[in-house]
């Protein structure tokens, strides 16, 4: 669950998302309705990945057009789940399910967009013909695949989910081979990927990048049916179908999914637990992820059910009483990094299914680490007068009434009750005092 202070600066998908449409989308002339497509969905997208994700301008952003749709629904995975890192993409895709992520990407793939000519390389010649040489043919001494058993003869990828080679900027192709030789890029297993760009030097990485980018895309540029012929590739080059994310299937649930448990994975979605909830690599929900604060550095816990480090020994009403009073299942009062001034109005039915959910995860024996806070404000007495000053649970009283001019009374009361309560949209937007409270006007920025 997103943290009061991760709301200072770590809510990096909602922030982005609201810069990339400011900057990048042009403002109309007039007011115009939102129109309810996949293309005014993903205008965050093309900010930064060109129109109809074309590729952005810089050299580093990918094009996502005509990528066959189960790679592209792959990486958006692996950014959600943590097996490649860049900071806004983890934001924006956390709270999105699998078939959102396949709408995304089946949009992309259906993209046409003429591919530019490719820039002149500043490569020597003896680097370039290196580079074609390990592209086209590989280097059996060094027990190298040829890039074309798997990418296809052309290079212009494989169906159904194996991405083109041409037409990427030879930065983001030396950086995404870097990725997977430092281990910030992983894949489903076998990571073939990994394993080949680990048998890489950096003179080899950096000239079958050259040659790649110096190569202008065919027209038309699309996927070959199957991989070419050849001999047979080592195991550990072997890249299976990911048969559930080709099929864009949700995987297994952990246990039986009853319709509390389902209730509960949406709202941990709305809630966006996993963001704050997830480090970089790290298990779901296991925590572990740290928020350098004005007061400290903040370390998330661990929401598994593991018996020893996470909410195995919990129960339905210690949950409730973390969510709606601030206090842990041990009677301490609990940081507001953690936002209980939000989460106090959640409703005991909606806390229920968010505990059944997480009780339903594969517990994960992850120590949580104690936070590194300055004095007075790691102390419990320091913890005590700041609820006594800023925090009050919620009652039916606190409630707002519905304005007298609102046309859907029920629209507004669902809206307002997922903004103050477990989407807590203010942790981020609204401003604070010198101890982290909030300050007027809510919601202000």
């Amino acid at each position: 669950m997103k943290t009061l202070q991760l709301g200072l600066q770590g809510g990096v998908g909602a922030v982005f998302t609201a810069l990339a449409l400011l900057a990048f989308t042009p403002k109309p002339a007039t007011a115009a309705g939102f129109e309810d497509t996949m293309a005014e969905r993903v205008l965050a997208c093309t900010a930064c990945h060109g129109d109809q994700g074309k590729a952005g301008p810089d050299g580093y952003y990918p094009r996502l057009a005509g990528k066959p749709a189960a790679y592209l629904l792959r990486q958006l995975q692996n950014f959600s789940e943590g097996r490649r890192h860049y900071q806004p993409m983890e934001g924006l895709l956390s709270t999105l399910d699998t078939a959102y992520l396949q709408e995304i990407a089946v949009h992309f793939s259906k993209q046409s967009v003429p591919y530019p000519a490719a820039l002149p390389s500043k490569a020597t010649p003896e680097v370039l013909a290196r580079g074609k040489t390990l592209a086209t043919l590989g280097d059996a001494s060094k027990g190298l695949p040829a890039c074309t058993q798997c990418h296809g003869k052309a290079l212009t990828g494989v169906l159904p989910q194996t991405p083109g080679l041409l037409g990427l900027p030879r930065e983001y192709i030396s950086a995404q081979l870097g990725g997977w030789q430092t281990g910030q890029r992983h894949a489903h297993a076998p990571d073939c990927m990994a394993a080949v760009a680990k048998r890489l030097s950096a003179t080899d990485a950096n000239a079958v990048s050259q040659w790649l980018a110096s190569q202008t895309p065919p027209s038309p540029y699309s996927p070959a049916l199957k991989a070419p012929a050849g001999p047979a590739l080592p195991a550990e080059f072997a890249c299976t179908p990911d048969t559930a994310t080709a099929t864009a299937q949700a995987p297994a649930a952990m246990a039986p999914e009853t319709e509390q448990v389902a209730r509960g994975a949406y709202l941990a979605r709305l809630g966006n637990c996993a963001l704050c909830h997830t480090s970089g690599g790290g298990a779901p929900y296991a925590g572990g992820k740290t928020v350098t604060t004005p007061f400290g550095e903040v370390v998330s816990s661990n929401l598994t059910p593991d018996l020893h480090n996470g909410l195995g020994q919990w129960t339905a009403d210690d949950f409730w009483r973390a969510l709606h009073q601030g206090q842990s299942r041990d009677g301490r009062l609990l940081y507001p990094a953690f936002p209980y001034t939000h989460y106090t109005r959640v409703t005991r039915e909606d806390a229920d299914a968010l505990f059944a959910f997480l009780r339903s995860l594969a517990p994960t024996a992850q120590a949580n680490r104690l936070h590194d806070l300055r004095w007075p404000y790691n102390t419990q007495w320091a913890l005590r007068i700041w609820q006594t000053l800023f925090f009050q649970s919620a009652t039916a009283a606190s409630v707002p009434v519905v304005p007298s001019n609102i046309a859907n009374p029920a629209a507004w009361k669902r809206g307002e009750y997922l903004v103050n309560g477990l989407g807590h949209c203010g942790a981020c937007h609204t401003g604070r005092n010198r101890l982290g409270a909030a300050s007027s006007p809510a919601l202000g920025g």
